[in-house]
């Protein structure tokens, strides 16, 4: 794929991201763009369209390893959540920097508690959980599914 290009996710890539969302996203509508190498590595500033810079190549991440396609389930997120109304640009302002994406997982907390980028980040830890590959320093799997429950 080469730059300034779009396409729509994968077969591959659309089960990746069912094992999280199921079909809670309009999965058709979804579109990869690749952009030039900016200062991030992906975003959703239109909430169905991913695009992604920098290392994250817009690539079919079936052939990617379980760490970068938890990155795509990370912005998967994102388009969920426009999807349920969440203005992405507005809800950004309070997720701003490297500690927006930590959170501390609680007993009893609803995942609408966390700011858009804790979210997606604990999006991302449940698609490793369920893939069998936690990521190290992550919450357990329990907690994750208890809190993406109340979504």
């Amino acid at each position: 794929m080469g730059l300034f290009e779009r396409r729509p996710l994968t077969a591959g890539e659309i089960g990746i991201g069912k094992r999280v969302f199921g079909d809670e996203i309009d999965w058709p509508r979804v579109r990869v763009f690749q952009g030039p190498p900016l200062g991030f590595g992906a975003m959703v500033p239109r909430g169905r369209t991913i695009v992604f810079s920098k290392w994250r190549a817009a690539r079919d991440f079936t052939r990617a390893n379980a760490n970068e396609q938890g990155w795509l389930v990370h912005e998967l997120m994102h388009v969920w959540q426009a999807a349920h109304g969440k203005v992405l640009a507005i809800s950004k302002l309070g997720a701003l920097g490297s500690k927006a994406y930590a959170y501390s997982p609680k007993a009893g907390v609803s995942l609408r508690k966390f700011n858009i980028e804790s979210q997606a980040e604990i999006a991302r830890h449940l698609y490793l959980a369920r893939l069998g590959a936690p990521e190290s320093g992550a919450p357990d799997k329990q907690w994750l599914e208890q809190v993406w429950s109340t979504r």
